[in-house]
């Protein structure tokens, strides 16, 4: 059997713009998550990397992983 590894998207943080390109690395996870029969919910996603990176105040690389579940884990770490 099997055993189907974590989608992973990775992304830039900017204090001043938020997340760049959020929308497109939304739809390219959707498009990942769809294919390989995940569980996706992207206005979960949205609004958890929005929570991740609130109040932050330095450049960061956010990085969501999805499991097969739909469950997420976020990760932001400074530049």
């Amino acid at each position: 059997m099997m055993r189907m590894s974590d989608l992973e998207e990775t992304m830039h943080f900017d204090p001043d713009e938020g997340l760049a390109d959020l929308d497109m690395h939304l739809d390219r996870l959707k498009a990942a998550a769809e294919g390989q029969g995940f569980k996706f919910d992207r206005h979960a996603a949205r609004n958890e990397l929005q929570a991740a990176t609130f109040g932050k105040r330095r450049t960061a690389i956010a990085r969501l992983l999805l499991s097969p579940t739909g469950a997420m884990a976020i990760e932001v770490k400074s530049d």
